[in-house]
């Protein structure tokens, strides 16, 4: 019986349309094993062979006080590419252009109404921005994730956009594989993220994220990034929708909204499975490359990195410009030693005024920064010092290299950050 290969080969024509099959094949291979498959390449463009993105749909939530000073510098950086996203925040408004969805507007009216975390949202409602003087916003749009900063209005409301905008998504996008939430001055390295999920099986309910604890509850920090599947975003609408009080109670009782969804998530059966340091809670300058706490051998140096956080506006166009040149002149993606030794080293200088490099909080009784300066040289382990009130920072450049011979040690072919059956 003629078999297929011989029927294909009794003429030129017949031949050229074999040759032609496995040179199809051989392109979809390579791109499924290569979302950026023009990695290394002159010819490299953005938003050529991102394979996968189609099927992501991303939402990036963020607050009325900040989103007009934060937005904008996603548009041609980490959303340049991204065919299906939307702006989620307080209050509906166009920002750059794009439509900004306000993504509490069917919270329970009765706790719209009389819940006191939503006196700010009310008053937006009623006359925008209008309705606070700049000092408010200003004071407010700089609060960090301390008990006072918690306790500002944008804070207070954050914890409740969380399950909205789970239902929101699903409903905005039910196709989409995987769903992506990123906040304002989250940064997504979109080479790495599609690789790292090319990994998992899109049809099983899976919630991916850097690891956070708040009591018995494990969650996906939302600084980070965090990913999850469309069966477990099925899973987790349905079921906050048929328990609504429930979540309603809860989210009114806690301060974090990030682990409120994790709470639902959990409920329905689907853990989180811990992705630090692919996804990373820091910017690139201030992450601790060594750091254990993702496990002893789990050091960000080794491992490809997919998204950092609390970069500010200023620095998306640089970090941008960095990421693809890289791209157009190495045929691998960016692991954090990467971002350390060809992003942040040139940066530093032995010292920068009015720049805090986030040294470890051991003090001295030096009294200004030159002392703090020869302490940290007489401790053979300190890299970097700085010293308040007007922050002055400094390192010992002349320890970086023998801090990365050492790095580098540990590595042992570290890639991703996977579930130990598939662990590479």
């Amino acid at each position: 019986m003629p078999t297929l290969l011989s029927r294909l080969t009794r003429s030129p024509s017949r031949v050229f349309v074999l040759i032609l099959i496995v040179l199809v094949i051989f392109q979809l291979f390579s791109i499924r094993s290569h979302p950026a498959a023009n990695l290394g390449t002159a010819a490299y463009r953005p938003c050529v062979g991102l394979e996968g993105l189609d099927d992501v749909f991303v939402t990036l939530r963020t607050g009325t006080t900040e989103a007009p000073k934060k937005l904008p510098a996603h548009y041609t950086t980490t959303l340049r590419c991204v065919p299906h996203y939307e702006l989620f925040s307080d209050f509906e408004e166009d920002i750059g252009g794009k439509r900004v969805y306000d993504v509490l507007d069917e919270v329970n009216p009765d706790i719209i109404a009389n819940h006191p975390d939503f006196a700010y949202y009310n008053k937006l409602r009623g006359k925008g921005r209008d309705a606070f003087t700049a000092e408010e916003i200003a004071q407010w749009s700089a609060a960090k994730n301390t008990n006072g900063g918690r306790d500002s209005p944008g804070w207070r409301l954050d914890k409740w956009k969380f399950l909205p905008l789970a239902d929101k998504a699903l409903r905005m996008r039910p196709q989409a594989k995987w769903f992506v939430f990123i906040e304002s001055d989250t940064y997504v390295l979109w080479p790495s993220l599609l690789a790292w999920l090319d990994h998992f099986d899109a049809s099983k309910p899976w919630y991916l994220g850097q690891q956070m604890q708040i009591g018995d509850v494990i969650f996906a920090y939302g600084g980070a990034g965090f990913v999850i599947s469309q069966p477990a975003l099925k899973k987790v609408v349905e079921h906050r929708n048929a328990n609504l009080k429930f979540y309603d109670d809860f989210t009114a009782g806690h301060w974090a909204g990030d682990c409120v969804l994790g709470k639902a998530l959990a409920d329905v059966g689907v853990p989180l499975q811990w992705a630090f340091p692919t996804l990373s809670s820091e910017e690139p300058a201030d992450t601790d490359f060594e750091s254990g706490f993702g496990g002893p051998e789990r050091h960000p140096w080794c491992y490809y990195a997919a998204s950092y956080h609390h970069l500010p506006p200023s620095e998306y166009p640089g970090f941008y410009s960095f990421e693809q040149k890289w791209y157009q002149t190495n045929d691998t993606l960016l692991r954090h030693k990467d971002v350390f030794y060809n992003y942040v080293l040139p940066r530093l200088g032995t010292e920068r005024d009015d720049w805090d490099n986030h040294s470890d909080k051991e003090e001295s009784t030096a009294t200004s920064f030159k002392a703090c300066q020869t302490a940290c040289e007489s401790d053979p382990a300190c890299r970097k010092a700085s010293a308040a009130q007007q922050v002055k920072s400094g390192w010992m450049v002349n320890r970086i290299d023998a801090f990365i011979e050492r790095m580098e040690s540990t590595c042992k072919d570290r890639d991703w950050v996977l579930p130990a059956t598939e662990q590479l």
